[in-house]
């Protein structure tokens, strides 16, 4: 049995992952979630997914969006533990220049009209690729979950993230980069530059998919981690 963490994004726990959890665990891996704390840094939040583990012991990574950046900081802690990462419409670059300032008035929003308000106002047409009530309710429901102060230390994560074009460049670690086609937040376009800088690495586009391709087309997002991990699609 391997081990096989999953890392969420930003405002988000193991429910967007909950249908990669069920196929993959089912495969035989044996799935642990990191959920969130009230980490501000990538070198604590790579701490307390350590602390997950036995030491020395050895694991796979599936992460999304801000969870790449955790993953990151992982591969450039202990390389030797981790045998392969697929990353879900993600980035490896550095916050832009007005990244904080957008993001500090995210959080002054969701500290004045809640986070569920926050994520129908400001990001409701950004993270699909067709309109979903019912995945929308999920996603607002994970951000309530997260609550306001982890989402703060989350965004100075995202402010303070080091660019990982480099270590890509020098990796040889399987990779499988992931992403939805109408994707605006992590574009296609990152995806493929990834790719092209991970020498061993495979690029899947999700078509009918937005940021969140995990929700939006299961299916099919399942169908390629688990021929990414191992394990046959009919299993």
């Amino acid at each position: 049995m391997t081990n096989l963490l999953f890392i969420p994004g930003t405002l988000c726990n193991k429910a967007v992952f909950s249908d990669q959890i069920t196929t993959l665990s089912r495969a035989g891996h044996n799935c642990i979630t990191l959920e969130y704390d009230q980490h501000d840094n990538l070198c604590e939040t790579a701490d307390y997914a350590l602390s997950r583990f036995k030491a020395d012991e050895r694991f796979n990574i599936c992460a999304f969006s801000m969870g790449g950046m955790v993953a990151f900081e992982l591969l450039t802690r202990c390389p030797e533990r981790i045998d392969r990462i697929a990353l879900l419409d993600s980035n490896a670059h550095a916050d832009k220049p007005q990244g904080r300032t957008v993001r500090n008035e995210h959080l002054n929003y969701a500290i004045e009209h809640g986070l569920n308000t926050l994520i129908h106002d400001y990001f409701s047409s950004a993270y699909l690729s067709s309109p979903n009530d019912e995945i929308m309710r999920l996603i607002a429901q994970m951000a309530e979950d997260t609550g306001i102060a982890r989402y703060k230390a989350q965004l100075e994560i995202l402010a303070t993230r080091p660019d990982a074009s480099e270590l890509l460049a020098n990796c040889d670690h399987r990779m499988l980069f992931m992403g939805g086609c109408d994707d605006v937040l992590c574009p296609p376009s990152e995806q493929q530059r990834m790719h092209q800088l991970a020498a061993n690495s495979e690029l899947v586009l999700i078509e009918n998919a937005g940021h969140f391709a995990s929700l939006e087309q299961s299916d099919k997002v399942n169908l390629h981690l688990y021929n990414f991990f191992g394990g046959a699609a009919h299993a």
